[in-house]
């Protein structure tokens, strides 16, 4: 348990994990099914749930009156639904404009980026937080469903989103059109899938939640005898009350986001330097490292439209390469892709392929595009500030490695080959102009 007792650290409490859980979640077979309580209505978060406030609004007093019942007692009034919905958007946009609330609200779906062998989430949330900071493709109609093999990671939003406000599941009568459709629908058949063959993680949903408890029972009534055993995390668990349920949830008594962020650090513990997830720390020093990059470039285009040098077409194709890697680690940040160090070692081999070809067919426009967006993705498995790519590499010259080496190679240092390539590039360009190379190869 943490050593700080403050309101967000005191649920961190240490726990362990089933050796088959792990295994199962570095194969990819774990799927997390997220509610509420990871973000808007903890009140470790804030002061009141979006329950309270209607309850307040509409001064009932019946605390035992469930979710839908009340929503369908306040749709029921005149512009209900409209306005209801309204309040729906108004409560995510006010957390998100705060940072004091937005960056508590959002630790979860932080935590998830890293863990790219989570490709399913499943969530009764109306907000966008997971597409948002998750980089999670969301999933709400079973006309959707088309698209779901095309997406890496996805997100079945089972009661709905705010970004589509005719997809809000709130009143008794939504809950029952939401569960026909989990019954009978084509997303309700991808859920049946996922929950035959992989292992649910239950977070930020309580035992004494009416609505949690109808949705597990009715998914388990649909799996019947086949139903996996799953996991329920959560920081207070009445076990004596969990033991009443006769709900096959394994208890994991701790923090939400505090799990997940354990979670990585055993996967790390478990898998071999080559497989790891790689470090938030990276990512940081390639967006630190950006804009020095970018203020070579500056200098090198100037450079050009001055001079027309032909050498440095090269230098700003290398450049453009090592720039395009750089934004799309940080652009695409959120989505997981980068974290996975097999797969960035596989994208460096299949760059390096790519450089001795064009390599071999006197092709170093691109070649030297490719050297640069190779090395940018270098910096995510360098530590420290080793490995930092030089700001210059012509592919043929490999002692030449900054802007005023390159203009000093003399001209007969350069292979005809690539002289003839450059001269033809810089013949092609406008006066006052740069040549760009686009981020295709």
């Amino acid at each position: 348990m943490s050593a700080c007792d403050c309101a967000f650290c005191r649920n961190e409490i240490e726990f362990a994990l089933p050796p088959d859980f792990l295994d199962r979640l570095v194969a990819g077979r774990c799927v997390i099914f997220a509610g509420a309580g990871i973000s808007t209505e903890n009140r470790t978060h804030c002061k009141t749930t979006f329950y309270e406030k209607i309850q307040t609004e509409m001064g009932v007093s019946d605390s035992g009156l469930d979710f839908p019942s009340l929503m369908t007692q306040y749709c029921g009034r005149v512009d209900g639904r409209i306005n209801l919905i309204k309040k729906i958007r108004e409560r995510i946009e006010y957390f998100r404009s705060f940072r004091g609330f937005y960056v508590p609200m959002t630790r979860f779906h932080r935590a998830l980026r890293p863990l790219y062998m989570i490709e399913d989430v499943i969530t009764t949330n109306w907000d966008d937080f997971f597409e948002e900071e998750s980089g999670l493709r969301p999933f709400v109609y079973d006309q959707d469903l088309p698209f779901i093999e095309s997406s890496p990671r996805r997100l079945i939003k089972i009661h709905g989103s705010i970004s589509n406000a005719g997809s809000i599941v709130a009143t008794k009568d939504d809950y029952k059109k939401a569960l026909l459709r989990l019954e009978k629908g084509a997303l309700g058949a991808y859920l049946e899938t996922l929950l035959s063959t992989k292992t649910i993680v239950y977070i930020g949903y309580s035992l004494k939640d009416s609505n949690y408890l109808s949705i597990i029972k009715s998914l388990n009534k649909i799996m019947g005898k086949f139903s996996r055993s799953s996991y329920f995390v959560s920081p207070n668990i009445d076990y004596d009350y969990l033991k009443s349920t006769n709900l096959s949830l394994i208890p994991i008594e701790t923090d939400g986001s505090f799990f997940l962020e354990q979670l990585r650090l055993h996967i790390n513990q478990k898998l071999c330097n080559h497989q790891q997830i790689i470090d938030d720390v990276r990512f940081d020093f390639c967006e630190d490292f950006l804009p020095y990059v970018n203020e070579a470039h500056h200098r090198a285009a100037d450079i050009f439209i001055e001079t027309r040098k032909p050498i440095m077409t090269l230098v700003l194709s290398y450049q453009d390469g090592l720039q395009d890697a750089l934004m799309r680690i940080t652009d695409t940040r959120s989505s997981g892709e980068y974290y996975n160090s097999e797969r960035v070692r596989y994208l460096l081999h299949a760059y390096e392929k790519k450089v001795e070809t064009y390599v071999s067919e006197s092709n170093y426009w691109d070649a030297c595009y490719c050297r640069g967006y190779q090395n940018g993705l270098m910096l995510l498995l360098a530590t420290g500030e080793d490995g930092v790519p030089p700001l210059v590499d012509l592919c043929f010259a490999d002692n030449i490695d900054t802007i005023p080496k390159a203009l000093r190679l003399a001209r007969k240092r350069i292979p005809s080959s690539v002289l003839e390539e450059i001269e033809r590039i810089t013949a092609e360009v406008g006066e006052g102009l740069i040549p760009e190379h686009i981020p295709y190869v």
